[in-house]
């Protein structure tokens, strides 16, 4: 389609000023010489708006483009900063991933060493039981002497010892020899051991 500026270019002026000097020079048509005139200047006026019409739709385009700059401009404004959001919100979950592995591998240390401390306590504890069940053992032996000192103690002296109160020294003496039979009880309280036996002593010579 033929535009506004195309239809007024210098060949159809060129035309026109043809069709003018045909009507001049023909006296006959002097009428026809004026309406080609009019035409003309018609179209000259029209042809000087041409330029404003240009110019019109110029900045119509570029404020159109403009906005559209600006938009855009905005978009990317906010596409940066939810990019930048985001990149942030990466690296916080690196730090927690970096924090979580880095508590991983202390654990797996601390792990390793309680390990080692346990087979080392469980050495010592090893021992341990078997220093226990040496003294055991050597308490057993120990009980199994003084029961047996105790019976022999007993059947030399014939006291037979109650050992369930402890705050007083009693049981039962027999002496067949001497017909003596008797239970006895002797408070220790602020006596020496001196004083004990010369009771015992004076209880048997009785």
């Amino acid at each position: 389609m033929e535009t506004q500026h195309q239809k007024f270019t210098w060949e159809a002026t060129k035309d026109a000023m043809h069709q003018l000097l045909e009507c001049i020079n023909d006296e006959r048509s002097i009428e026809n010489a004026e309406a080609v005139l009019k035409s003309y200047v018609s179209e000259m006026s029209e042809l000087t708006n041409v330029p404003k019409k240009i110019q019109s739709d110029g900045n119509d385009i570029f404020t159109d483009i403009n906005a559209k700059i600006q938009e855009c401009s905005r978009n990317f404004s906010q596409e940066e900063e939810s990019l930048r959001q985001i990149l942030t919100h990466i690296s916080n979950l690196q730090d927690e991933v970096n924090d979580i592995r880095n508590s991983v591998n202390l654990s797996k240390e601390q792990e390793h060493e309680i390990r080692q401390k346990i087979l080392l306590y469980n050495e010592q504890a090893s021992e341990r039981v078997v220093q226990i069940d040496e003294v055991e053992l050597k308490k057993k032996e120990e009980v199994y002497r003084l029961q047996t000192q105790i019976s022999l103690h007993a059947h030399v002296t014939g006291i037979k010892w109650d050992y369930e109160d402890i705050d007083s020294i009693k049981g039962e003496i027999d002496i067949p020899s001497k017909q003596i039979q008797k239970r006895f009880e002797i408070d220790r309280e602020g006596k020496s051991e001196f004083d004990i036996v010369n009771s015992f002593w004076t209880m048997m010579e009785a």
